[in-house]
């Protein structure tokens, strides 16, 4: 499919060496891999998350990154995974996306409201 294609040539990319980062275009939004089935691939592929970062932030960090020559490429896909600087916020302070339907505000109301 194309979509499997695409995920290869970003497979292709990395192994290369090059780093593919993963980021969104949405002012309030961002980027957590592994929590749908299309991340999972992603991260199969190597690429790596940019959170929350901006994608000016993205591509000054990367810029800042690769310019250092004392640091290998795992080393720059892990650090862009980091807050160096504020550019990203910790996953652990994100919010959760609001519920997209009202069947999942339903089943989040039945479950809160269960007794275990």
């Amino acid at each position: 499919s194309i979509k499997d294609d695409f995920v290869q040539c970003l497979r292709d990319a990395t192994d290369a060496g090059i780093v593919v980062v993963a980021t969104t275009q949405c002012q309030s939004g961002s980027v957590i891999l592994g929590h749908y089935a299309t991340g999972q691939k992603l991260i199969g592929a190597g690429v790596v998350s940019g959170s929350d970062m901006s994608i000016e932030a993205t591509t000054t960090k990367l810029a800042y990154l690769l310019g250092r020559q004392d640091l290998s490429i795992d080393e720059v896909r892990d650090l862009m995974t980091v807050d160096l600087r504020g550019e990203m916020t910790p996953e652990s302070e994100m919010s959760p996306p609001p519920l997209a339907s009202a069947y999942q505000k339903a089943i989040a109301k039945k479950n809160r409201s269960r007794i275990y």
